[in-house]
């Protein structure tokens, strides 16, 4: 996937009304997630998507990329690892350095366009 692509699969998933975690693991979610970005000004979080992203990660579904500030992205990290977040769409950095826990892996395409 794409930036963009990821971001997109979220956003589907969303609008789809998907639902991977029960009430008890949306607080949970929701308690993490204010206490690792409780340091990042409110109006930074809503210019950041910060919301949105929120929703995704108590409903257990996030997206992973380079273009993601460096706290979202340990928290979706965190979450997966804590099986609180279920699907994870990515770019071929989710594999570069980090062992998370992944039953199934989807692979939008096998080559990379380089420029």
């Amino acid at each position: 996937f794409s930036r963009a692509g990821c971001e997109a699969a979220v956003q589907q998933c969303l609008h789809a009304g998907l639902r991977l975690n029960d009430e008890d693991k949306r607080r949970l979610v929701r308690e993490i997630v204010e206490e690792r970005t409780a340091s990042i000004p409110g109006e930074d979080l809503h210019v950041l998507g910060y919301y949105e992203w929120l929703e995704g990660l108590e409903r257990g579904i996030a997206a992973h990329h380079a273009g993601m500030l460096p706290t979202f992205k340990e928290v979706v990290e965190e979450l997966f690892v804590r099986g609180l977040v279920k699907a994870v769409f990515a770019t071929e950095t989710l594999a570069l350095g980090i062992n998370m826990p992944a039953r199934s892996v989807v692979l939008e395409k096998l080559v990379k366009w380089n420029g």
